[in-house]
């Protein structure tokens, strides 16, 4: 879905461990996606200006039983969503908030452990 000229938001583009950074460097735009579960953000900078590329985690518990097909095998996912904020069109940094403590549901966001 393009959010706007220079924004889209999918699934996945790019993969692998740079997919990231990939996407805004092969896109152009800033590129926010899901398909990772991991919780990153690569910006790139060029000429023009920076475009970010997002991988705003996994929503679900990632130790739940939906996962069984991982074998138990340890993964680089982390529990959490992205935050973004637009200024004249333009995409701001963007901000992550993530599954601190599922057990005490604690969440991280802007520095700060929040109970939910």
């Amino acid at each position: 879905m393009f959010v706007n000229n220079n924004t889209v938001v999918k699934h996945r583009y790019k993969g692998g461990q740079h997919a990231t950074f990939n996407n805004a460097l092969w896109s152009g735009m800033n590129v926010i996606t899901g398909h990772l579960h991991s919780q990153r953000v690569s910006p790139i900078t060029d000429y023009g200006r920076t475009r970010w590329g997002v991988d705003t985690g996994c929503l679900a518990y990632t130790q739940g039983p939906q996962f069984s097909y991982c074998e138990q095998n340890p993964s680089n996912w982390i529990s959490g969503f992205g935050v973004f904020t637009f200024h004249d069109g333009e995409l701001l940094p963007p901000e992550l908030v993530t599954v601190w403590n599922d057990e005490r549901s604690e969440i991280v966001f802007r520095g700060e452990i929040i109970k939910v």
